[in-house]
């Protein structure tokens, strides 16, 4: 009988060991509460696991007690890994997993005009991430043009090798008919349009968003290749204060500081940058590759939260910015008359941003947006001075509401742009003012979850070129919820002025002022793009962006020998866009690759436009421990390009960098090395024409400093 006790008690507590125990939760979407069905729960450990039934509950049984991690999954959600120990207290009611797509799903875009998730808007945007802006302005904090260039379709063109200006050609076209905004606002235009990337600090951005090809029935001329809308952060209750100060191996150090706070219903943030280079002749041919910098900016904000629904904002930035290049000897201090030759540039920029928001009953809202920009800048050569004031004011009230599955947007804008020469420097006679008046509508239909499209009508009024009617219509279909097409167009204009990178590049003094004939440029454009996602295996997703585009520029406005004229052929850019994102764990790996077709139909002789490469490729290698450290590896190539003048092609070229991340509590340690096989296009041929005392340039395609390294300190309190 004892026995018979002591194997009934070895069974019960084996029994009690390894147990009967059973789970049971029901799987859903954590935003929407939709039931996953056929989600899985697996317990590796015990190598058992179970599929949520059409009702999304889930049942393993057989588990023994102890502790144990259930891994719970499904397609296109996050894993969600949770350790219980058998036997339960209490059954969870359900297990909520994270939509892989949630954080792109968060991303509100203001480009379009209505604050909407990216996934819902058929107009195709790109933003460049808060996490983004953070990485590439510590690499490069004084200005934005290595944020942007990573972009597919977007290209960082250096437009002279005196003053280091950068200008942004959109999928090909002059960086001209790019407008850059700031919280919807245009900032740059025409006369003003100069090292405006250069003076752009990103410290104090939380996205970035592109809408490529003609967006003037968004916000009105200069934006035929499309728009940059610098979206700034805002203050919370939680300070915020970020230290950036960097160093480069070729003398270039960069201080900068942002701070933001709200208390109450006040709030405030400030940004200050300071950027200093030292001129350099990394080529060794005797003139400046760097020129000698100096650019400072201040950027206060004032916000007041009149109520939950009421905002005022607003903001002040003031930058000045000397640059000097040209014969080191000069630069130095040892000109005479053989060296004597340089090129200085001193700009004042000046402006105010008011910004009133209003948010009524049934979701209807009210805008109201004023800027006033001042603008002054001269260059100063041995042979020549050039001097000029711009100022450009932009006004805009607009009123949201809704109405069924449908939001409106109506408003009307006042833009003007005015340029006075200085008549010391120069008798050129090529001031002019434009004040453009103009009213829009705009249509966002969802009629159901697949199917969205946007409608817009703008109306537009100058008095020397009259009426420009700008329609546009974008539509987006989602086949299923990792596959969608947009397909948009559009139409846009712009005003002429003789500021272009051409005449940067030829010396804006040798521009004659326009002809009375000269037209407005008008263009029309269209897109459409594929969008793919899914996930490979547990870890992996794989996201395929295929996008394809055209615009034609009617009535282009070239320079030619003897100064600007209307063409009578238009110029016409096509191309494709790839772009391969594929993360597993804490790996990326991202590639982009543009085709482009950029043609000038009314020049037969070199009918291709110049410095615009027919195959470019960037490439991203990255691995992140969050919280602790992350390595990125970065390929770009460039084919080779047509150039003006009957000049032989320009030589394709790789660039490669590398950059080293790491994270502490309340700082992180940057390194970073650009260009690392010290490609230069001085390698490839000599840049400079003419005589020492009195040189030219050849146009620049390529890099000029080579090889950077650098290191920065960002700290974050």
């Amino acid at each position: 009988m004892k026995k018979i006790n002591l194997l009934l008690a070895a069974v019960f507590y084996t029994f009690l060991a390894f147990g009967q125990n059973t789970f049971k939760a029901t799987i859903k979407d954590q935003k929407t509460k939709e039931k996953l069905i056929g989600a899985t729960a697996y317990i590796s450990k015990l190598k058992i696991g179970s599929s949520a039934d059409t009702n999304g509950i889930v049942v393993i049984n057989n588990i023994p007690n102890g502790e144990y991690e259930i891994a719970f999954s499904f397609s296109g959600y996050e894993k969600e890994e949770i350790e219980f120990t058998f036997p339960l207290v209490k059954q969870p009611d359900e297990i909520l997993l994270k939509n892989e797509n949630s954080e792109l799903s968060e991303v509100i875009v203001t480009s379009t005009r209505i604050n909407s998730r990216i996934e819902d808007i058929p107009v195709k945007v790109e933003v460049i991430g808060e996490e983004e802006v953070n990485e590439e302005g510590s690499i490069k904090p004084a200005n934005i043009s290595m944020l942007l260039q990573e972009s597919p379709g977007v290209q960082a063109q250096q437009t002279s090798s005196v003053n280091g200006n950068v200008s942004i050609r959109l999928q090909g076209l002059d960086g001209k008919y790019t407008q850059v905004l700031q919280d919807g606002i245009p900032l740059y235009g025409g006369f003003a349009q100069g090292l405006s990337i250069m003076q752009i600090a990103p410290l104090d951005l939380k996205q970035v968003e592109i809408i490529k090809g003609s967006a003037s029935s968004l916000y009105g001329s200069d934006a035929i290749g499309g728009i940059i809308n610098l979206i700034t952060k805002q203050p919370t209750e939680n300070r915020e204060l970020n230290l950036v100060f960097n160093q480069t191996s070729l003398y270039g150090s960069d201080a900068n500081a942002y701070f933001s706070q709200r208390w109450g219903k006040l709030g405030f943030s400030l940004l200050s940058a300071n950027g200093f280079q030292q001129a350099e002749n990394v080529s060794g041919n005797g003139f400046s590759d760097l020129p000698q910098t100096q650019t400072f900016t201040i950027k206060p904000t004032f916000y007041y939260f009149i109520d939950t629904a009421t905002t005022l904002r607003l903001g002040l930035n003031g930058t000045l910015d000397n640059r000097k290049g040209g014969d080191m000897d000069v630069l130095n201090g040892h000109s005479d008359s053989l060296h004597r030759f340089y090129e200085q540039d001193i700009s004042n920029r000046a402006s105010y941003q008011l910004l009133f928001e209003k948010k009524l009953k049934n979701n209807k809202s009210f805008t109201i947006k004023n800027s006033l920009s001042y603008f002054d800048m001269g260059i100063t050569q041995p042979t020549f001075k050039f001097g000029g004031v711009q100022i450009s004011s932009y006004s805009e009230a607009s009123f949201n509401f809704i109405v069924g599955k449908q939001t409106f947007v109506t408003g009307m804008n006042l833009t003007s742009e005015k340029f006075n020469e200085d008549s010391t420097k120069s008798h050129l006679l090529r001031n002019y003012n434009y004040v453009t008046p103009g009213v829009f509508f705009q249509d966002d239909w969802k009629p159901n979850d697949k199917l969205s499209a946007q409608a817009g009508l703008r109306t537009d009024y100058e008095s020397q070129f009259g009426y420009f009617v700008l329609p546009r219509l974008a539509l987006m279909y989602k086949f299923n919820k990792g596959f969608y097409l947009r397909s948009g167009g559009g139409y846009g204009y712009m005003l002429p002025t003789i500021f272009s990178t051409e005449s940067q590049e030829r010396g804006i003094n040798s521009i004659p002022a326009l002809s009375p004939n000269v037209k407005p440029e008008k263009s029309v454009g269209g897109n459409i793009d594929f969008n793919y996602q899914r996930r490979i295996a547990d870890e992996g997703i794989l996201t395929i962006d295929q996008s394809f585009f055209i615009t034609q520029i009617n009535n282009p406005l070239e320079l030619e020998s003897f100064g600007f004229q209307t063409e009578n052929k238009p110029v016409v850019t096509q191309g494709f866009e790839t772009n391969l994102r594929y993360k597993l764990d804490d790996l990326q790996f991202i590639v982009g690759y543009t085709y482009l077709d950029a043609r000038r139909e009314y020049d037969p002789a070199q009918f291709f436009v110049p410095l615009t490469p027919r195959n470019r490729l960037v490439c991203d290698i990255v691995y992140e421990k969050e919280g602790k450290y992350s390595v990125a590896l970065e390929e770009f190539y460039t084919s080779s390009m047509f150039r003006d003048f009957n000049e032989s092609n320009t030589q394709p070229y790789f660039l490669t960098g590398i950059i080293l991340q790491k994270y502490f509590k309340h700082f992180s340690l940057i390194l970073n090395c650009e260009n690392i096989f010290d490609v230069r296009q001085t390698k490839f041929e000599n840049i400079i024409l003419g005589p020492v005392e009195n040189p030219t340039f050849k146009e620049i395609y390529a890099p000029l400093d080579g090889r950077v390294f650098n290191i920065a300190v960002r700290i974050k309190l």
